[in-house]
């Protein structure tokens, strides 16, 4: 056969289905079939939301971690640099307060004593007055008094011994693990008033002590009751069958939990922190602090090797942590009762109060997000609980370390809150 016409039957084949056969009147009409529109599911959602916001972070100057957990779902909603450490400023609080909760429980009691010791004869104290730190971060004048009148009421008008600060609870360094020298702090003392502890700083800390001052303070206390007393000092007690417990100054760490973290409070969580150490032995070092952090990460699944715990508070150069881990800790948090709650209500709350009054206002992370701040140069941070769109429980961690102005952390942050909440 000729190869061309070979060729021409071959095309009009191909075209034939194409074109209606030859006689037959194309009547039919075309029909649109209907087309279901697919609607993305919540998770779909936020996970796209919050990768465009990743590929932001990507495109920023300075670095950022953030763990999403959905803890109605047990399960992990989006993940970017969760794993990479980074310092956590203040929201090393979170870690510091999720271990005493879950060692020491709250209410747990921070007990400050005031004993005599030796024998009262008519009036007069013969031997000393003891005040026992336990590193009570709400002292004030009015629990001075309190401690005045009790000594009153034990009938005692002079002392003839000397007025005792015992601050053995914890070691004698007067800075945290890993803190600026050149900074001006708190002094961490288990004896200090208005929760100010008196600045410890290079020109201050070899010669101020602020056990010496709490006495000096509770003995113009004593002397508006009346009562003389003598030199002030510091000893550790020895309890005996000579001393007596005339005074006892009480608050609870539930009582401390809240202003710790909705002001964020350093004094207030070096204490805690403490209390933690000291729950296994006097004189506590912030390494003894750091080891009842550690086990309670271990409790809740997670390697110590994603963490460093050099504080209790943030302020640390030293202390690292990933946003993964942070999250973990939340999840633990919230499977236990007596976490889940003191912490949960003792957390700012965006748009509301706390170190989050002023953010997220006008969008609907605002009286939603219950979060902690953490901020120091160069670090920002956000750590804490949400509600989404769907109802479900959200625990997060957002960390930028290295940015030049806090502004543009914590404007991302807000921005990944709201996001969230939508």
């Amino acid at each position: 056969m000729n190869r061309l016409y070979i060729i021409f039957l071959t095309v009009v084949a191909w075209l034939m289905p194409c074109r209606p056969m030859l006689g037959q009147v194309a009547t039919d009409s075309l029909t649109v079939a209907e087309v279901e529109v697919y609607t993305p599911t919540w998770g779909e959602r936020m996970y796209n939301s919050l990768a465009l916001l990743a590929q932001e972070a990507d495109r920023n100057y300075y670095n950022t971690g953030m763990s999403v957990y959905d803890l109605t779902t047990d399960s992990l909603v989006f993940a970017y640099n969760q794993h990479k450490m980074m310092r956590p400023a203040s929201t090393q609080k979170v870690l510091t307060a999720i271990a005493a909760l879950d060692v020491l429980g709250g209410d747990h009691v921070y007990a400050t004593k005031v004993y005599t010791k030796g024998s009262v004869a008519d009036g007069v104290l013969k031997g000393d007055l003891y005040v026992v730190g336990d590193f009570d971060p709400m002292l004030d004048s009015s629990h001075l008094r309190q401690m005045a009148l009790a000594v009153k009421e034990a009938g005692i008008t002079r002392v003839d011994g000397l007025l005792l600060a015992d601050v053995s609870m914890k070691d004698t360094l007067c800075l945290g693990n890993g803190w600026c020298w050149d900074d001006e702090q708190p002094f961490l003392t288990p004896l200090s008033l208005s929760g100010k502890a008196y600045e410890c700083s290079s020109f201050k800390i070899n010669r101020y002590s602020p056990a010496l001052n709490f006495m000096a303070s509770l003995a113009a206390a004593l002397g508006a009751e009346g009562i003389a007393t003598g030199t002030a000092g510091t000893a550790t007690l020895k309890v005996g069958d000579d001393c007596t417990l005339i005074a006892q100054v009480t608050h609870t760490l539930r009582e401390i939990l809240t202003p710790m973290m909705k002001d964020s409070d350093n004094l207030m969580a070096e204490s805690m922190f403490f209390q933690l150490g000291a729950e296994r032995k006097r004189g506590a070092s912030w390494r003894d602090c750091a080891s009842q952090v550690e086990s309670v990460i271990t409790s809740a699944g997670q390697p110590t090797s994603l963490a460093v715990v050099a504080d209790g508070c943030g302020l640390s150069l030293y202390n690292y942590i990933t946003p993964g881990l942070q999250v973990a800790m939340l999840r633990y948090a919230y499977r236990k009762e007596g976490i889940f709650g003191p912490l949960y209500h003792s957390m700012p709350i965006a748009g509301v109060d706390g170190t989050l009054t002023n953010r997220m206002r006008k969008t609907k992370a605002e009286n939603n997000v219950h979060a902690k701040t953490g901020s120091v140069t160069g670090v920002i941070t956000l750590t804490g609980y949400l509600t989404a769109s769907n109802g479900h429980l959200i625990a997060f961690s957002i960390m930028c370390n290295g940015q030049k102005k806090a502004s543009e952390a914590r404007a991302f942050q807000d921005r990944i809150c709201e996001a969230m909440c939508e």
